[in-house]
């Protein structure tokens, strides 16, 4: 389908962007992460819609996992106040959801302004589409874990659910053949030593790890990977970030905040998930020493962290 295209970021899109990244940092301070042992059981608690099963991506999957910590769920299956109230569920008095966020589109006619669905347009001719815009719109959903819900064994679990299947590239099964093609496809530099340091030179523009072997679990040795990847992929003939070291402390952090966000998103991805809880610790540490808002620091750096993980995924 061929369509005009117009990017569009509003002051509402702002606004529902703010509250997903408010929510996520409520959360951040509320996980004590110097207990973070008693947070080991995660294969258990991977979030998921409570009606379809679905697991939840990107940053929607960060933000409720930090929910589930946060609170100190048993659950990590979630659903919004619609959905629960047509299964017949019940909330209990004074349940606070979490804030997650989609994109969907608007279609508008170029001329008339007149809306169409997505169904609409496909029905048209080239020629038609062609006088369409395709408009981007980020929604905000508020949902439940389910245990704010009464009566849940008595509920209809086999309703349809209202809110949108999330839209991501498809998932890459195995970290070696993502990390590969990396390597073949996007001219990664990756090199091993015995030194204990592992880092990205901007100068050289290549990746030093110290060998697997000398890692305390695998699970380490791909979390700091795809935490110097991120980094890798800020060189000025990618996105071109500012990556001027240790010598500017501000913009250190705020590329740290990048680099740990990106890795979290891809450790997630591929189910690495023993080390989520020190990222968080990680995040909470350099989102403090960056003296812009936290806020805006937090939400700037989620942006680009899912611009590095799109690169990587379009290699």
């Amino acid at each position: 389908m061929k369509t005009a295209y117009r990017k569009v970021q509003s002051k509402t899109t702002e606004t529902k962007q703010d509250k997903f990244i408010s929510k996520i940092l409520e959360n951040l301070d509320k996980v004590n992460v110097n207990d973070w042992e008693q947070y080991t059981k995660l294969e258990s608690a991977y979030p998921c819609n409570l009606f379809t099963e679905q697991n939840y991506k990107g940053f929607n999957m960060v933000a409720l996992f930090l929910d589930t910590i946060a609170n100190g769920f048993t659950s990590a299956k979630y659903a919004t106040f619609n959905s629960i109230s047509k299964a017949g569920g019940k909330l209990q008095k004074g349940a606070k959801g979490c804030v997650i966020e989609f994109f969907s589109f608007i279609y508008k006619h170029i001329e008339t302004g007149k809306t169409y669905t997505q169904d609409q347009v496909k029905e048209m001719t080239k020629l038609q589409q062609n006088k369409i815009n395709k408009i981007p719109c980020l929604k905000n959903y508020t949902v439940f874990n389910s245990q704010f819900i009464e009566n849940l064994s008595d509920l209809n679990l086999n309703i349809i659910d209202d809110q949108p299947e999330e839209k991501e590239l498809e998932e890459l099964q195995n970290c070696e053949s993502f990390i590969s093609k990396i390597i073949t496809k996007g001219e990664l530099d990756l090199r091993f030593g015995v030194d204990t340091t592992a880092y990205y030179s901007p100068a050289l523009d290549y990746i030093f790890m110290p060998e697997k072997k000398y890692f305390v679990s695998t699970s380490k040795y791909y979390s700091i990977l795809f935490h110097e990847i991120i980094h890798w992929t800020g060189n000025g003939n990618r996105l071109n970030r500012t990556l001027a070291g240790h010598k500017d402390k501000e913009s250190y952090s705020f590329e740290e905040l990048i680099a740990e966000m990106g890795a979290m998103l891809n450790c997630l991805q591929f189910g690495i998930l023993n080390e989520f809880i020190n990222s968080v610790r990680y995040l909470k540490s350099w989102a403090n020493h960056n003296s812009q808002e936290r806020e805006t620091a937090i939400r700037n750096a989620f942006l680009e962290s899912k611009r590095a993980k799109k690169f990587l995924e379009a290699i």
